[in-house]
């Protein structure tokens, strides 16, 4: 009787496809889940490498510009009211696409404030004001050229995030690459 048994699982076709199916999904799902992840992670550690801790840095510089131009303007100047708006606004935001809006607005309004401060502020104050600004300036560009290269790499892996059947992979995994741009 046993071996009637062991005959009928081996030619059940139901059960065969059942296997195969379950064989097959799980391969899509898992092979591929893994490599979609490990293709949108390695996007996000290349910004939090490049771009993010540049930002900080960057944030900072427009902290002591901030700090400079309430000593030469005061804590009430629309400008300086402004920049400390863009600062908490860069800090506040989730995401490259977010943070790029908000580095945006910060470089406009760090940059009313500096020429604002410059005019004001005596000899004893602009060799700070201006060793500052020219740090927020580098980590400027610093970004700006770091941009390309990181949205490429971006722009690369939405393109394998976005077929059929990662499209869907992905968005049960959560696997997902943004762009630092607007």
């Amino acid at each position: 009787m046993r071996e009637d048994s062991v005959k009928n699982w081996k030619e059940n076709r139901a059960l065969a496809c059942v296997v195969l199916a379950a064989a097959i999904l799980g391969g899509t799902f898992g092979i591929g889940g893994a490599k979609l992840s490990s293709a949108a992670r390695s996007v996000n550690e290349a910004y939090a490498q490049n771009i993010a801790g540049d930002l900080a840095l960057r944030a900072a510089a427009a902290q002591n510009i901030i700090a400079e131009g309430e000593a030469a303007l005061g804590a009430d100047a629309a400008s300086v009211k402004t920049a400390k708006r863009a600062v908490e606004a860069l800090e506040a935001a989730e995401g490259p696409a977010q943070e790029y809006a908000a580095n945006a607005a910060l470089t406009a309004s760090v940059g009313m404030l500096y020429e604002e401060t410059r005019k004001v502020s005596g000899d004893d104050k602009g060799s700070v004001l201006q060793t500052q600004w020219s740090e927020f300036l580098s980590r400027g560009n610093i970004i700006d050229n770091s941009a390309d290269a990181y949205n490429e790499q971006a722009r690369a892996a939405q393109k394998k995030l976005s077929g059929f059947p990662a499209s869907l992979i992905a968005g049960l995994t959560g696997a997902q690459a943004e762009e630092f741009s607007a």
